[in-house]
C-alpha cells in the first residue's frame, strides 16, 4: 500500500496536469510546488513542459523551464530534443530562446540547431545559434561548417558545369 504522502502527491500531480491542460500554467506551477515525492514532481513539470510545447507557446515553454525548481527535473531524451521540434517547425528564434533557457543543458541543442540550419543553408542561423556557445567551441565548429559551405559551393559548381556541357551520347 502507498503512504498517505504519495497518494495526496498522485492527487496533486493529476491537478497539476489538468491545470496545464486547461491553460493555467501558472496555477499549474504553483500546485506543483505541493508535491513532495520526487517521482510524481519530475511527472508533474515533464507533463507542463509537453503540454505548453504542443501548444507551440515559446514564452510558455521558456517560463516553465526558468520555473522549475531543479532542471533535473526536466532532464529526459524529450527535453533535450524540444527545441530541435521548434526550429523544425519553423521557429529558429524560438529553438534559440529555448536552448538559451535550459542553461548548459541547452549547449547540445544549440550544436543541433546549428546542425540542422546548415544543412538548409541558413549560415547567418548557424552563427546565431552558436553565439550562445563557448568560443573555443563555436569557432572550432564554425571552421567545419565554413569547410562544409566551401565544399558544397564547389560541388554545386561542379553541377552546374556538367548541366551545362553538351551530350556526348549517341543519342543527341
Amino acid at each position: 500500500m502507498m503512504p498517505p504522502q504519495t497518494v495526496a502527491d498522485e492527487q496533486l500531480k493529476d491537478q497539476v496536469i489538468r491545470q496545464a491542460l486547461a491553460g493555467d500554467a501558472a496555477g499549474a506551477r504553483q500546485t506543483a510546488k505541493e508535491i513532495v515525492d520526487r517521482r510524481c514532481l519530475r511527472e508533474a513539470w515533464q507533463m507542463m513542459l509537453f503540454v505548453e510545447s504542443e501548444r507551440g507557446n515559446v514564452l510558455a515553454v521558456k517560463d516553465t523551464i526558468v520555473s522549475c525548481p531543479d532542471p533535473a527535473l526536466l532532464a529526459s531524451h524529450f527535453y533535450l530534443e524540444l527545441p530541435q521540434v521548434f526550429v523544425k517547425a519553423g521557429d529558429r528564434s524560438g529553438a534559440i530562446e529555448i536552448a538559451k533557457a535550459m542553461g548548459d543543458a541547452g549547449i547540445l541543442p544549440l550544436i543541433g540547431i546549428a546542425a540542422h540550419l546548415a544543412e538548409d543553408g541558413d549560415f547567418v542561423g548557424v552563427r546565431e545559434a552558436l553565439s550562445h556557445v563557448d568560443e573555443d567551441l563555436r569557432t572550432m565548429i564554425m571552421r567545419k561548417v565554413n569547410a562544409y559551405h566551401q565544399q558544397s559551393d564547389r560541388l554545386e559548381a561542379l553541377n552546374l558545369a556538367d548541366q551545362t556541357t553538351p551530350s556526348a551520347s549517341l543519342a543527341a
